[in-house]
């Protein structure tokens, strides 16, 4: 897609729940999955050929009852969902609304029976989120269009005042999947080109939405608590409220 900046802004949404200190044994692969023709006796995977297709794929896997707990959500598989979708800016255009007055846009596509947030955020060029948590959530993110980079911190330890610093860069591409949990550590995500990027984004469950999460301080550490419950725009219509972000 190649996105005129008329559209959209994206924003990271974050949460704030205590910290984890041991990693889940979940991939952050992002090679996209391949399938195996079916005389190998090996069933094969169907791609997810459009966004409502993918939204629909991800409903059926979370259930139609509310009050998911972390525990149960079979991330690997939500996963190889997005994976198999490849993006097509006609699809998902209409949720992908840009404002230039911010670093980017939190649009919501869908609440999933409340046991999640289905968002594509829209980042302008040169922009980024603040160092945030998850809420002990789930976050599962698809590059639709453009670049992005992760950068990935520690906890900060202690109450004494300290520099928090990138411990891993990952850089994305578009269609490429990742995986993060409060149990890997906090992130950033930026748009270090000069075109805007667009990503789609998976919190199950929705606990950054319900109570907000925490954003860092790069130069001390500080932690701030942030209210997530405000979107840009949802289903495709921009909310005349205040959106939220960090």
């Amino acid at each position: 897609m190649s996105l005129s900046l008329s559209r959209s802004g994206l924003k990271v949404a974050l949460s704030c729940r205590t910290r984890i200190s041991a990693e889940p044994a979940v991939s952050r692969t992002i090679t996209p999955m391949m399938t195996t023709a079916a005389t190998s006796g090996i069933t094969t995977l169907q791609p997810v050929d459009t966004f409502d297709e993918l939204v629909e794929e991800i409903r059926r896997q979370l259930g139609l009852t509310s009050g998911i707990d972390s525990e149960d959500v079979d991330i690997e598989q939500l996963m190889d969902a997005m994976r198999r979708y490849t993006s097509d800016t006609s699809d998902w255009d209409k949720y992908a609304h840009t404002d230039l007055s911010r670093n980017y846009t939190r649009n919501g596509v869908d609440d999933m029976n409340y046991k999640a947030n289905l968002l594509v955020l829209v980042w302008n060029p040169g922009k980024g989120s603040l160092i945030h948590d998850h809420a002990d959530a789930h976050c599962i993110m698809k590059i639709l269009q453009g670049e992005l980079v992760e950068s990935i911190y520690k906890w900060p330890e202690g109450d004494k005042p300290r520099r928090m610093h990138v411990e891993r860069r990952e850089e994305y591409h578009e269609n490429d999947v990742t995986y993060m949990h409060d149990k890997i550590g906090l992130h950033r995500i930026s748009n270090e080109t000069q075109k805007p990027a667009v990503s789609l984004h998976l919190y199950t469950p929705p606990w950054a939405a319900k109570y907000g999460c925490l954003a860092f301080d790069e130069r001390t550490g500080k932690q701030i608590k942030v209210n997530l419950s405000n979107l840009y725009s949802d289903k495709g219509v921009i909310c005349s409220r205040r959106a939220d972000h960090v």
